[in-house]
């Protein structure tokens, strides 16, 4: 026998509507909702054991990484950099605005990366079994916590994940792409080279001068959509229903 699905009520669905969409989940229970919370041991004044609902950290750092570029893009560039007279060149007559640039950039990139891995993670089954391959020759299973430490998340994307889901994996195709040049780009911030912290000339581009050179790219919505290509694990989950909205609101 079916069981009939009970249909929410109005005042239901206004509740839901009214509540954040950073939710890690959050549904009709009963006659109101229910959401999966947490209940924590902190030094705050009201008391020192306090309870919340369960954030979806995917949904926090795509929030902060579309904040980050909604600023970001608000700067015009063009209008930083002054033509001054030959030969002194084209520079800011004032750092402030190309520094802001760059650090909301940097912001959006290791917050889009961050989403990404955060999401991989809490889609992997954790009774899955994955073979690695150790330095030895030796394989080795793993699952869990063991899995999310010691596998790529490269290979999480190209290879875990779709054998999880049953799905085909994303790789060469352009969500897959546009995932490695953020990877690139956001490695390349958190293990700062040499050439990013001297004087170089146009044959050396620092980290600062791909951020410029990438700036027609938004980087939350790239990561938006390698995690669109796992929508087997996306079926309940709200954040993700509701994140295209408020990762291009203007």
């Amino acid at each position: 026998m079916v069981e009939k699905k009970i249909e929410p009520t109005e005042r239901q669905r206004a509740l839901l509507e009214a509540e954040d969409w950073r939710y890690f989940a959050i549904d009709y229970v009963g006659t109101g909702l229910g959401s999966i919370a947490t209940t924590e041991k902190v030094s705050l004044s009201v008391g020192r054991i306090v309870s919340f609902g369960l954030p979806s950290a995917p949904a926090l750092f795509l929030d902060l990484a579309a904040a980050a570029h909604r600023r970001r893009t608000a700067i015009d560039l063009n209008k930083e950099f002054v033509v001054h007279t030959a030969p002194q060149g084209v520079f800011p007559e004032n750092q402030t605005g190309l520094f802001d640039f760059l650090q909301e950039m940097s912001a959006e990139i290791v917050m889009s990366f961050s989403a990404i891995e955060a999401f991989a993670n809490e889609a992997i089954p954790k009774d899955f079994p994955f073979s690695v391959t150790k330095r030895d020759g030796s394989t080795e299973l793993l699952s869990g916590v063991d899995l999310q430490r010691q596998v790529s998340l490269d290979e999480k994307i190209a290879v875990v994940l779709p054998s999880a889901l049953g799905i085909k994996s994303p790789r060469g195709k352009r969500p897959w792409e546009n995932y490695r040049k953020l990877k690139a780009i956001r490695d390349r911030l958190v293990h700062l080279k040499m050439i990013d912290r001297k004087a170089s000339g146009p044959e050396d581009q620092t980290i600062w001068g791909s951020l410029i050179e990438n700036r027609n790219q938004n980087f939350a919505l790239v990561a938006l959509s390698i995690i669109g290509v796992f929508s087997e694990a996306l079926q309940n989950r709200r954040w993700y229903k509701l994140a295209d909205g408020a990762v291009t609101r203007p």
